[in-house]
């Protein structure tokens, strides 16, 4: 089964006729698919299960993809897990009631049909580690839903701390995933998050300080929980990041 989290990637608006030209192109990389289940996680996360032929799909953790939203706009989806046996993928979608791609995703119904493009990963997980850090918001939960799931069939661990919403925290039991959070502070990017490192006991640090770290999420987070790594002693080969969302963008 498949997960994806909801990104807010900033996307160009392109004529309806060069954007069915272009799926003309990459139609080896586009995946008909068809809604067999929505789930409310929490008030806004959305777990929508989308079925289709993968015969040919050759999916990774990390692998991203488009969905057409409209006739001249796309958005940005982190894959999260995959199973080709019951030919399934599901995606969290976050919805912030901002954007064209929020209201999308809150009408999606069961029986709606849509198609998904096959696009590259961003982020990847590292199977030469068995230590793995997680750090990102509402936006990173597919990714490390399945990334969680791999870690336990390979027996590494696993551990981290989101951002969040506290209306948001009933999502982590839904999806089974065992981390902390802290409370999302618009003005204060990851303060929250580093806090809570600078609690965390001397020996315990000592034992995660050569993990593999994945920090996704608000851009302006990434980049001072990054940051602080650095501080820290982390070299830049154990880091690996990508911006989601930030405050401002045209997104969804």
């Amino acid at each position: 089964m498949a997960k994806v989290t909801k990104q807010n990637n900033t996307m160009p608006k392109l004529p309806s006729w060069f954007a069915n030209t272009m799926e003309k192109i990459i139609s080896n990389k586009i995946y008909a698919v068809d809604v067999v289940e929505t789930e409310m996680l929490s008030g806004n996360l959305k777990c929508v299960t989308f079925k289709g032929d993968f015969l040919n799909a050759d999916f990774v953790p990390g692998n991203e993809v488009l969905i057409r939203i409209n006739s001249n706009e796309y958005r940005h989806y982190t894959l999260a897990d995959f199973d080709m046996e019951t030919e399934t993928c599901k995606i969290i979608f976050f919805l912030n009631r901002k954007g064209i791609g929020s209201s999308w995703a809150v009408n999606i119904q069961k029986g709606d049909s849509l198609k998904l493009i096959a696009d590259a990963a961003k982020i990847k997980y590292d199977f030469d580690s068995n230590q793995h850090f997680f750090f990102g918001d509402e936006t990173s939960l597919g990714l490390y839903e399945w990334f969680g799931e791999i870690t336990q069939k390979s027996n590494h661990e696993y551990f981290g701390v989101l951002e969040m919403k506290a209306e948001n925290d009933a999502a982590l039991n839904n999806i089974k995933l065992l981390i902390d959070t802290v409370s999302s502070e618009l003005i204060a990017p990851a303060e929250n998050a580093i806090e809570w490192m600078e609690n965390m006991h001397p020996k315990c640090w000592e034992m995660w300080k050569d993990a593999s770290f994945y920090l996704t999420g608000r851009g302006k987070s990434v980049q001072r929980f990054k940051k602080y790594l650095k501080e820290k002693g982390v070299s830049y080969k154990q880091i690996q990041t990508t911006c989601y969302w930030e405050n401002g963008r045209t997104g969804g």
